[in-house]
């Protein structure tokens, strides 16, 4: 799949999209309760799918893997539920350990939870810092219901700016380099909260002090602490009826049929 160019950073890279699919994706209509105190965490990648290889010996679906699980564990100490999309190599919904989870798998796992925060993580030995994505789509004034799945995030494009504007502060308050930008890449476009890719770049020129357990966790409680602070800031859009297609007949005029030929113009 053709991945938008980002600049100054590029867009974290994605599993490959079957050209046959989303011919009829999941609409849902009765979204649950929204929970302001829950975070969706996505470690991308995982199985077969490794991502990108960081340095010499570095994965990025290791990588996303190890910092989700110190994110979640400071987001727990801090009152806050978590749901991982997976939770080992595995990265599975069927239980077979060789076939990672689509990224419809992982949208429906976040729009189920309707979160107050979704972050979809990523790793990448490019730059330093890190790397903050919202998504491309213009912002809708409301929620369809039904959502439509890959414009779904517009209705939430407002309140994914401000998460993001939140959580770039908190870094910024830490020392840490930070690269904002927006990028439409899947699965953000299909997400009914408010969304955020982040990815992880390297702290120094060295591409392995990316899993240095230090930067990984300062990066991770100012993250952390912005999400505290976002869940009583974070409002849902309000959810409207999608207008229902109106079929029109083709409706069947007499035309008259002139009396003489017209005459072609002059030049």
């Amino acid at each position: 799949m053709p991945r938008p160019a980002v600049t100054p950073a590029t867009a974290p890279s994605q599993q490959p999209a079957d050209t046959a699919e989303h011919a009829a994706q999941p609409r849902p209509s009765a979204a649950p309760a929204f929970n302001r105190s829950l975070v969706v965490l996505d470690p991308a990648h995982g199985a077969q799918d490794s991502g990108s290889r960081i340095g010499d010996n570095l994965l990025e679906k290791d990588i996303t893997l190890a910092f989700a699980f110190r994110l979640r564990s400071l987001l727990a100490a801090r009152g806050l539920t978590v749901v991982l999309t997976r939770e080992s190599d595995a990265a599975t919904q069927s239980g077979s350990a060789n076939t990672p989870l689509t990224l419809d798998d992982r949208a429906g796992i976040a729009n189920h939870a309707r979160a107050g925060a979704c972050l979809l993580l990523h790793a990448t030995g490019r730059g330093t810092g890190v790397h903050l994505y919202t998504s491309e789509l213009d912002p809708a004034p409301a929620e369809l219901t039904p959502t439509p799945w890959l414009t779904a995030q517009a209705a939430w494009v407002a309140a994914s700016r401000q998460l993001e504007h939140s959580v770039s502060s908190a870094l910024g308050r830490s020392h840490i380099a930070i690269v904002s930008s927006s990028a439409s890449v899947r699965p953000v476009d299909s997400l009914t909260c408010p969304a955020l890719v982040l990815e992880l770049a390297p702290e120094t020129a060295d591409p392995h002090s990316i899993s240095d357990a230090g930067y990984q966790e300062r990066v991770a409680a100012a993250v952390a602490g912005a999400l505290i602070f976002w869940q009583n800031q974070v409002q849902p859009p309000s959810r409207v009826a999608a207008a229902p297609s109106v079929k029109h007949t083709p409706t069947h005029h007499h035309v008259p049929v002139p009396t003489s030929t017209p005459q072609e113009p002059q030049p």
